[in-house]
């Protein structure tokens, strides 16, 4: 199995995936293209003079490296004759011959894998369908299939989290490596892979490029059985995505928005033109798939915590997906005086504001945008357009900043839209 899995990583290490493929083709195997006369290139259609010259290259040392990184990493190479490989994959046009899985197996055909994508530069309007929609998808027993690029993307993640997964995502690069170099993004990459996995065509230690994103959205449309696009203007990369799924004969939904707001105006197009169905929540999505859902919705576990270490910085437990922050609160009658005892626990007290900014600045637990939404809440709760207006950061990093304070309890989201600090973000 070993010695097969070499020869595999040798075709794509030389050749890029519609070169590969047509080796593959012509071959049935890239042991027999490796052990072949080299006259037999010659007769693969397809190949440039340059390509079939890089067969000639019978070097492995490349691929065995690659098969150590791997090993030591606990990466899975999953390749296109392992049973485990997936079945919808092979059936697009350009399949990946080598997929790099880190994490969780997720029986991809057999689920209901529904492929989230959306703006970069996401409103709070955005934001929250990502999440919400995610979230129940989730919840509905669904599968989300994202990436991990700010805005929509990483709402969805955070989203499919909170309702306990799986959830996969597909990267242009390395499964290895974060998209973003910070450390929120690597305990994000942690909480994926602890309940679902993190894919790409890329060899490890492949650093992400826009120019594989094309592949990346090729696969991402080609392992699910439909896409939802959230939030879209009019030249966002969501609309090819879109084109992509279609091509592949996906179902294709999008959530109806404001007719002013230009974040959606490529997403209310696609519905106008027939080329999407309008999705108001998750069972709109869901509801076409039932043969693929489990039974029973499946429900997150809730009964332990997960405790993800930081090198250097202090332990934060980290709540499983679905787990409530603090119990439910008892409804009051709408005439009952409501007592001091009874309101939910206060936000950071205000007349020790000066020594709570102290804490925040002296603090290595947050990044820098991380504390200045979190100094912007000290004095009062805020809706996310305020903290928008007070932190002049724009929109989609906010929306995702506060996602992740939220999740980190650090903040909580009130009646109103609006966000409190809470004393845990300066524990």
């Amino acid at each position: 199995m070993l010695s097969s899995v070499k020869y595999w990583l040798w075709l794509t290490d030389l050749l890029e995936p519609s070169a590969a493929w047509a080796v593959f083709c012509h071959f049935g195997s890239p042991e027999r293209a490796y052990f072949s006369d080299p006259e037999e290139y010659e007769r693969i259609e397809g190949l440039s003079p340059q390509q079939r010259g890089l067969l000639h290259d019978k070097s492995t040392s490349a691929a065995e490296a690659l098969m150590a990184r791997c090993d030591s990493k606990n990466i899975r190479i999953l390749t296109f004759s392992d049973t485990d490989f997936p079945e919808r994959l092979r059936n697009i046009d350009v399949p990946p011959l080598v997929l790099y899985l880190r994490g969780r197996m997720v029986r991809f055909d057999e689920r209901a894998v529904i492929a989230m994508a959306g703006t970069r530069r996401a409103t709070p309007y955005g934001a929250k369908m990502a999440t919400d929609f995610a979230r129940d998808i989730s919840k509905g027993g669904g599968v989300v299939a994202t990436g991990i690029v700010t805005g929509c993307d990483e709402n969805a993640v955070i989203g499919a989290l909170l309702g306990g997964g799986p959830l996969v995502c597909v990267v242009a690069g390395g499964v290895d490596l974060p998209y973003y170099d910070t450390e929120a993004n690597r305990i994000l990459m942690e909480q994926i892979t602890s309940i679902g996995c993190i894919l790409s065509e890329a060899p490890v230690g492949t650093p992400h490029k826009g120019t594989y994103f094309r592949r990346r959205n090729t696969i991402l449309c080609g392992l699910s059985v439909g896409l939802l696009c959230v939030e879209a203007g009019v030249r966002s990369g969501t609309l090819g995505v879109a084109e992509l799924a279609m091509g592949q004969g996906k179902d294709i939904f999008a959530i109806p928005a404001n007719l002013s707001a230009p974040m959606s105006a490529g997403t209310n197009e696609l519905l106008r033109q027939g080329l999407a169905s309008p999705v108001l929540s998750a069972k709109d999505i869901l509801s076409r798939y039932s043969y693929l859902l489990p039974a029973t919705p499946r429900q997150p576990d809730t009964t332990h915590f997960r405790v993800v270490h930081i090198p250097g910085k202090r332990q934060h437990r980290t709540r499983p997906q679905g787990a409530e922050q603090t119990p439910p609160k008892e409804k009051i009658a709408p005439s009952a005086p409501v007592k001091t005892a009874d309101l939910p626990e206060k936000g950071v007290d205000t007349f020790t504001n000066s020594r709570y900014i102290e804490l925040l600045d002296a603090s290595d637990r947050w990044n820098q945008e991380e504390k200045a939404l979190l100094k912007a809440l000290i004095d009062r709760p805020a809706t996310a357009e305020s903290l928008i207006a007070a932190t002049e950061l724009n929109a989609g990093l906010v929306s995702a900043t506060l996602t992740m304070l939220t999740v980190s309890g650090a903040v909580e989201e009130c009646s109103g839209g609006r966000f409190r600090l809470l004393r845990s973000a300066l524990e």
